[in-house]
């Protein structure tokens, strides 16, 4: 009876996964380098381990190193900002850094794998330290969301790491046999989380209203200005405020922080930092309280809860009955019968 190995069928599985993110043409196209990379390398492993095609393994350590750089570089797209030129430049050291340790100092691979893993793996929970608000790409309404999904990618490339240096060890102490078996099951896994999960619809960055725009480089703040920035912040916020009511912005459920930043002419991280401090609140939440009293205005007006879901800007159920039991305290059918009394 023929028997599929493990990461032979993480490889098919992340092909399948390719393939449809491909045709659907809804996935960017990082991601869908990341997913296809990530295949590629269960396929390297289990040609080398299984059916000891070993013409292909020089190939292993350098997928194995562009795995982690892709990750980050799919985030910054999908979440945080435009690629730049340099961005891909400097991540590309890893995977040549690997090509270069491969042909001419092969004791140094492992531990650059594992350096690179571990790496990549906290500079991504490193830069979702403000949660939702540090993705002003990313759809307000998915921002949470996200996040859970990024820290999940990089908690993913820690356990790599760790699964690594475990191997390595094994290996000194002369348990081969580990090898086969954490390669298998641990490391295939990852990979198959990875590339799984970067087809999530809150990865999906948000279009951008006003292309070829950017938001403005954030200046350097001295000591003096630092005094006045609670009267700056309340100014930003009252132009918010005056910008949502006149153009109804929460309306969209593709808005984003860098939409608002881009419309108020303002840092995404001033804007996110003038909402926490003076309302205490996320960027999400604070534009989800507008959609949440728009919503309550058309259940007065007797429209259904389906339909009101849709048009006060959310794009889930479960999104919108969250927000409204946040806000309201109830569901929305409890809430029109207290209206009504």
């Amino acid at each position: 009876m023929p028997v599929l190995p493990i990461p032979m069928f993480a490889a098919l599985v992340l092909g399948y996964v390719w393939l449809r993110a491909a045709l659907l043409r809804e996935t960017p196209r990082l991601m869908l380098v990341l997913i296809a990379a990530c295949a590629l390398q269960s396929l390297l492993i289990s040609l080398n381990q299984h059916y000891h095609v070993t013409a292909l393994a020089p190939v292993q350590p350098i997928t194995a190193l562009a795995i982690p750089a892709l990750a980050y570089l799919a985030f910054l797209d999908s979440a945080v900002r435009r690629l730049r030129p340099l961005d891909l430049a400097l991540h590309a050291l890893g995977p040549l850094l690997g090509l270069a340790s491969y042909l001419l100092l092969r004791e140094i691979l492992d531990a650059l794998i594992i350096a690179s893993y571990l790496s990549y793996g906290i500079a991504l929970l490193w830069r979702m330290a403000s949660g939702a608000d540090s993705l002003p790409r990313v759809a307000l309404e998915h921002g949470n969301r996200a996040t859970v999904i990024w820290r999940a990618v990089a908690i993913a490339l820690l356990v790599s790491a760790v699964s690594d240096c475990v191997i390595a060890i094994s290996m000194a102490l002369g348990d081969v046999w580990l090898r086969s078996w954490i390669v298998s099951f641990v490391s295939t896994g990852l990979l198959l989380v990875i590339g799984v999960l970067n087809i999530s619809e809150a990865l999906k960055r948000s279009p951008e209203d006003e292309p070829g725009t950017a938001a403005p480089r954030e200046r350097q703040t001295s000591p003096i200005e630092t005094v006045v920035s609670a009267e700056e912040d309340v100014a930003l916020i009252s132009d918010l405020r005056i910008l949502l009511a006149e153009q109804q912005l929460y309306l969209d459920p593709s808005l984003s922080l860098g939409k608002l930043a881009r419309r108020l002419r303002v840092p995404e991280k001033q804007l996110s930092a003038a909402i926490n401090r003076q309302t205490g609140e996320n960027v999400s939440r604070y534009i989800n309280s507008f959609r949440i009293d728009y919503a309550c205005d058309l259940l007065q007006q007797g429209q259904p809860v389906t339909a009101v879901i849709f048009a006060s800007g959310f794009n889930t159920k479960s999104n919108f009955n969250r927000e409204f039991l946040r806000l309201k305290g109830t569901a929305p059918s409890v809430w029109l019968k207290q209206q009504a009394a």
